[in-house]
């Protein structure tokens, strides 16, 4: 995992065992946590402290966003992409400026092809990120809701080396 990344707005490094707190008291927010799949809900001070610890042993590669406020929210390929942001950091565009970064540094790595993720049905502007980030569809999926407490229909989307080096190279074209 590389230590820290940095974009124009964000800087993403490796969460920290400070950051249990803040991550445990936003996860409060049941209008964050009904879109997490493999966030547990009720999510107690325990879980943040456990998360927090497997990051610093290694074990998970989870990113604090921080902004110029502070703790924004969480992003990691594990293997899945997932995010999280504050509700008052919805809406400027952190998940796509911060997916960009993990993404450009996780196909920095030569044997990496591929990145799945999904997102809840219910949730279109997880997939208008995901499509952004040049995410393409791969079908229909049930996903954990472990708000609801049962399985919620999703979509399963993918985004390939190939993909994101030619996205990045028309990008590069249009600048």
């Amino acid at each position: 995992m590389t230590a820290e990344l940095k974009t124009e707005r964000l800087h993403l490094r490796p969460v920290r065992m400070e950051d249990a707190g803040v991550i445990h008291a936003t996860l409060q927010d049941i209008e964050i946590a009904r879109w997490l799949s493999r966030v547990p809900y009720p999510y107690g001070p325990g879980d943040a402290e456990w998360f927090a610890g497997e990051v610093e042993a290694g074990r998970i590669p989870a990113y604090a966003v921080l902004d110029d406020a502070g703790f924004a929210g969480v992003i990691a390929i594990d293997p899945t992409l997932g995010y999280w942001f504050a509700r008052d950091r919805w809406g400027r565009g952190y998940a796509t400026e911060a997916g960009r970064a993990l993404l450009t540094a996780h196909f920095a790595d030569p044997s990496v092809e591929l990145v799945e993720a999904g997102y809840y049905d219910e949730n279109p502007g997880s997939g208008r990120v995901l499509e952004k980030l040049g995410f393409e569809p791969v079908g229909p999926q049930m996903l954990p809701s472990p708000v609801l407490g049962h399985d919620v229909p999703g979509q399963k989307v993918r985004l390939t080396r190939a993909r994101w080096e030619a996205r990045r190279e028309e990008a590069r074209r249009a600048s």
